[in-house]
């Protein structure tokens, strides 16, 4: 009998296909499979312990992101949970990114014991040697070494009883300069709080020569606890008032301050500016810049917020290649991250090289486009 044509749906015949032409046509998709286009992965390759990572969209990519953000926003505990959750027991590929921000976070927490915890975890999960402590740690005492009695750096919980604040005291009595570093503070507690503001209410007053760095994060915490009309946490509303001083933040304090008199019906304490530059910049070497013959790169320290950029914009030279160290970058906000992206977009720069970001700030760089304006070199663990 003829063969009859089959009929589609949409009433359109189609040719009938024989046996023979259906086995050439199946044999010839299999020579000529279409090959899928490779993501580009240049971003977080170095920074993968050796495994080249895909950039797609999946539910990595979706906590990465929600990771960083919560970091970049001051929601250090939310980052960690979220990384916590999604790294425990994981031991795909692509979720070596989230393994690799929740080292950096543990590190700029300055919580050793979780590190070591993770390191082990890691190791058994994911079959791989993990990290060491010691690198980022090494960048920060190099960053010291430039005057190791006169920079303190301030990390992880801070507490009513630790030994820093009989160290400042001393220093203070002795008259003598000291150069805070809060930027791997996580958190502290009313008691820290109020004997830090009394010490640097005091260092002011004596006209000390004290500077902070990294302390435009800890105010923006601060504010989200400080709420007027809630008679609680006072300490922490003097700790405020006393940084937005040395940041030179009169109106940020005036209104502060009015509500702080509002909300506890005292008399408000009297402006009197400090000046802190933040965030400094420093030309150590870069980690690796000894096998280069080129001159190292500026390193930046501290936080990066609110898109001020004036020590980024001063190393950007147009018309010339730029570098910028990044390594003790400890954290940078969306509205930041942008900003630079535009900045060197606009820059005039033939090329720019952002080094050694921990992975927090890698994720927002990347989230902001950055690294399609700029190479961004990760460190290798």
């Amino acid at each position: 009998m003829p063969e009859r044509a089959a009929v589609r749906p949409d009433g359109a015949r189609v040719q009938p296909v024989r046996e023979n032409e259906t086995a050439h046509a199946t044999a010839n998709s299999t020579q000529q499979a279409p090959v899928e286009e490779e993501l580009d992965s240049t971003f977080y390759s170095g920074g993968s312990y050796g495994i080249e990572i895909q950039e797609e969209t999946n539910v990595y990519s979706d906590m990465a992101e929600h990771a960083a953000m919560s970091f970049a926003a001051g929601q250090d505990d939310m980052a960690r949970s979220t990384l916590q959750s999604m790294v425990k027991g994981n031991n795909d590929p692509a979720a070596l990114r989230l393994w690799a921000m929740l080292f950096d976070l543990l590190r700029l927490q300055g919580d050793h014991d979780a590190f070591n915890t993770l390191c082990l975890e890691f190791a058994q999960t994911c079959e791989l040697s993990p990290p060491s402590w010691g690198e980022t740690q090494n960048k920060t005492q190099e960053a010291a070494e430039e005057n190791d009695h006169e920079h303190v750096m301030i990390q992880g919980t801070l507490v009513g009883d630790a030994p820093l604040f009989n160290d400042l005291l001393q220093a203070m009595s002795q008259g003598e300069t000291r150069h805070l570093n809060f930027g791997r503070l996580a958190s502290l507690d009313g008691e820290a709080a109020a004997k830090l503001a009394k010490l640097l209410n005091q260092a002011r007053k004596r006209k000390l020569a004290w500077e902070l760095e990294g302390a435009e994060g800890l105010t923006t915490r601060l504010v989200k606890r400080t709420l007027a009309g809630q008679r609680q946490n006072e300490p922490l509303w003097l700790l405020l008032l006393e940084l937005y001083q040395y940041l030179g933040k009169e109106s940020e304090f005036e209104e502060k301050a009015l509500d702080y008199a509002i909300t506890f019906e005292v008399s408000p304490p009297a402006w009197e500016q400090a000046h802190s530059p933040i965030p400094k910049v420093k030309t150590t070497s870069a980690p690796n810049a000894s096998r280069i013959a080129k001159p190292p790169p500026p390193v930046l320290q501290g936080e990066i917020l609110e898109g001020k950029l004036d020590a980024v914009k001063a190393l950007l030279k147009p018309g010339q290649e730029c570098s910028v160290d990044f390594s003790l970058v400890s954290r940078m906000d969306f509205v930041s991250a942008t900003s630079l992206s535009n900045l060197i977009r606009t820059s005039g720069c033939s090329a720019v090289t952002l080094y050694h970001p921990n992975r927090l700030v890698a994720e927002i760089l990347r989230m902001a486009g950055t690294d399609r304006v700029a190479k961004v070199e990760l460190s290798k663990y």
